[in-house]
This record gives structure tokens, C-alpha cells and sequence, in this order.
């Protein structure tokens, strides 16, 4: 299997599960026969992190992220994810019926912040028959559209109603099911996109893209808080 070393970051990935009951570990991959990475999850105990993403087919591979349990702090979540030595956390108020995730994340010239927002736009409604999913939006930066925005039929792919640029999406099959106790597989897609794709956020910026997304995924579509069972 290739791995995440062999070149640059992949800009598409979608979820490999063996079958639905092996959900704590599954792969990453473009193809099914391209395995590039593994993540592990551990809903359970408070002494491990809460998902672990490592380089090839195999938890054998290299650490290349982690991310941690999310900690109750006045009213916000926030959560450390982690790349190398470089860590960042990423906030999600609990009032906020919007379900925004916010990071900021130094880049070579200046820190930048990012923000995932709900979406079930142009950018992921290819994913899925009935996809709905978040774009990671760079706060500073405007959209293809030079920052018109606008209503979605009208507004430049890649740009938000507000007319800020989009650098990531994720997305999963829309559930018409409420959410039960037991995780189940959902679906998982992700695509870098606009400056996310080209490099221009140097190459940190996939790995904290895919654990910043894979965390929300793991609490709107799975359901897993990571907090401790008793909490």
C-alpha cells in the first residue's frame, strides 16, 4: 500500500470500515486499494486520546495526528489536536445551535483563522445522493467570487454567502434515522479544496484539515462526545 510519505497530501479521501463492527479502526484512502492512512478511536478511556490518524494501512504505521478529549471550558469545547510538535485547539461553543468548530492555525507569514461551518451546498452535494456535511472556511481570505457571495445558486463554488474562501469539505450520507446509543459506520469523504489544495497553507494544513473534520464527523454523524461514559 502507498502511504502519506510517498507524496503530498492526498486532496480526496473517503472511509474504508471492514465491516460495521470494526468501527474503533478503519482506513483512509482515495481508493480501496490505496490505503494512506489508518485511524483508531477509543470512546472509552479518558487516558487515551480520543482518535489517533497514522501513516499507511496499519496502526503500525507513524503517528502523523492526534485528538484529544474534548474539555468542558465555561460553556466552550474545546479540543487539542495535534500534528508533530504543532498543536492547536479546536473550540465548539454548546449554545451554539449553528455547530460552529473554530481554529486558528500559524501559517508562514501570519496566524489565520478557520472556521467549519454546516453545509449541504455545492461543494459536497456530489458526495452523496443526499449529502450534508462542513466546509472549513479561512476567515481571511476571499472566496473565487473576489468576496460577493450570495445565495448558493448564484455564488462562486468554493466561496461562502458571507464571500469567504472554502479549503475544506467533509461530508456523509444525510441520516433520516435519529441517532442510536450504538456507533454505527457512517459514511466519511473529505476534500481539500481551493488554496487547501494547492499547498499554499504549507503542509501541516491536510493533517490538521482530516483530524479537525474527522472529530466533528465523530460527534454529528456517529454521535461519540469523547467524553468519559459517566460524564
Amino acid at each position: 500500500m502507498s502511504s502519506a510519505t510517498d507524496n503530498e497530501f492526498p486532496s480526496y479521501l473517503k472511509a474504508f470500515f471492514s465491516n460495521r463492527f470494526t468501527f474503533p479502526i478503519f482506513n483512509l484512502g482515495a481508493h480501496a486499494h490505496d490505503l494512506r492512512f489508518t485511524v483508531t478511536m477509543n470512546t472509552f478511556c479518558n487516558e487515551s486520546p480520543l482518535m489517533v490518524l497514522y501513516d499507511g494501512s496499519t496502526d503500525d504505521g507513524s503517528v502523523l495526528a492526534t485528538v484529544g478529549r474534548p474539555k468542558d471550558v465555561q460553556g466552550t469545547y474545546n479540543t487539542k489536536v495535534q500534528v508533530d510538535d504543532t498543536a492547536i485547539i479546536i473550540a465548539n461553543h454548546k449554545t451554539d445551535i449553528r455547530h460552529l468548530y473554530k481554529f486558528s492555525l500559524q501559517l508562514e507569514s501570519c496566524r489565520e483563522r478557520f472556521e467549519w461551518r454546516p453545509t449541504q451546498g455545492n461543494e459536497v452535494c456530489n458526495m452523496f445522493r443526499h449529502a450534508k456535511g462542513f466546509k472549513l472556511v479561512r476567515l481571511k481570505s476571499n472566496g473565487p467570487g473576489n468576496g460577493k457571495g450570495g445565495k448558493r445558486e448564484y455564488r462562486h463554488m468554493d466561496e461562502t454567502s458571507d464571500g469567504k474562501e472554502v479549503v475544506a469539505v467533509w461530508a456523509t450520507e444525510k441520516d433520516w434515522m435519529p441517532l442510536t446509543l450504538i456507533p454505527t459506520n457512517k459514511p466519511f469523504k473529505f476534500e481539500l479544496r481551493a488554496s487547501g489544495k494547492s499547498g499554499e497553507l504549507g503542509s501541516q494544513f491536510g493533517y490538521f484539515a482530516i483530524a479537525t473534520a474527522l472529530k466533528i464527523w465523530s460527534y454529528e454523524a456517529q454521535g461519540i462526545s469523547g467524553f468519559s461514559i459517566h460524564l
